[in-house]
């Protein structure tokens, strides 16, 4: 309608006078103004598959930094922006490559499945954890012989990880992360949280406190050579991440969550199948799958 002038509105009847470039009249209904002139109802979006995804796994995501918090905006990202938020980081680093599907329900009562999300990011040595059997064996060495007893203090556990790990330093830190995945009955529906254990001491060769006093003895064992967990710790996810002061600066081990042998509520919530359940949860109707046997 470009380059178009009203000139009259008539009154016996439904339509407008038009001209255009001083010559030409024609005349249009009232009907058809009434499409130009109202705007257009907004598009109900509805729900896919992929966005439910996202916001599923978004839900896991966000009661897991909750739980973790704490630890992650004090030093899990040393080298992040200024500008930057460290919640956004975590969310950054993890969402769409670690998938956990919760249904709606479950999100709404911000339940919680333990999965290997980064948790870390830095450039000291990582300290690698891997399950042997029934326990998880990390990376970190002792050296030969060394025992941990109940009467071993801080101090001599602190000088053996010197001594046998060229990336240890005297004051570092190393914190032990043990979720727990457990369940929760509310009405009626079986609910799974994590029960978060965080466990920390200084590196420190001086220090007199006895080292199972700061470290429950189940996850600091001596496991021919390395240090490990004793066999049988409860179901979850473990991390041990290695952090460090200096003046102005602060350096931390790229670290991320190690599931436990016996985790099989993660690969549950991870599947094809539990995706497709809560995607009928959030009204996306399943696909279906035609049996092509039949044609």
């Amino acid at each position: 309608m470009k380059n178009l002038t009203r000139i009259t509105l008539s009154q016996q009847d439904d339509s407008i006078m038009y001209v255009t470039d001083g010559k030409q009249i024609f005349q249009i209904e009232s009907s058809q103004t009434e499409r130009y002139s109202k705007p257009k109802p907004k598009r109900k979006i509805l729900p896919t598959e992929a966005r439910m995804a996202q916001r599923a796994q978004l839900s896991n995501l966000i009661s897991t930094y909750r739980i973790l918090s704490a630890l992650i905006k004090e030093k899990a990202y040393p080298y992040k922006p200024k500008t930057q938020k460290a919640y956004n980081l975590f969310i950054k680093q993890n969402l769409g490559r670690i998938k956990i599907y919760l249904d709606k329900t479950e999100a709404e009562a911000k339940a919680c499945v333990v999965a290997p999300y980064n948790l870390s990011m830095g450039s000291l040595m990582p300290i690698e954890i891997k399950a042997k059997a029934d326990r998880m064996i990390t990376s970190l060495r002792v050296p030969e012989s060394f025992p941990i007893t109940d009467t071993t203090t801080t101090g001599e556990v602190s000088l053996a990880l010197i001594n046998a790990n060229e990336f240890i330093c005297c004051n570092d830190s190393l914190t032990v992360i043990h979720l727990v995945q457990t369940f929760v009955a509310i009405e009626e529906t079986i609910i799974p949280y994590i029960i978060p254990r965080l466990y920390e001491f200084i590196i420190k060769p001086t220090s007199q406190i006895p080292f199972y006093t700061l470290m429950p003895a189940s996850l600091f064992r001596v496991n021919e050579g390395y240090i490990g967990t004793d066999s049988g710790i409860e179901t979850g996810g473990m991390a041990y991440i290695l952090s460090r002061k200096m003046e102005n600066k602060a350096d931390i081990s790229t670290q991320s969550v190690v599931l436990t042998p016996d985790n099989v509520t993660y690969r549950k919530y991870s599947s094809e199948q539990q995706k497709q359940k809560v995607a009928i949860s959030y009204g996306v109707a399943a696909p279906v799958f035609v049996d092509p046997k039949i044609f």
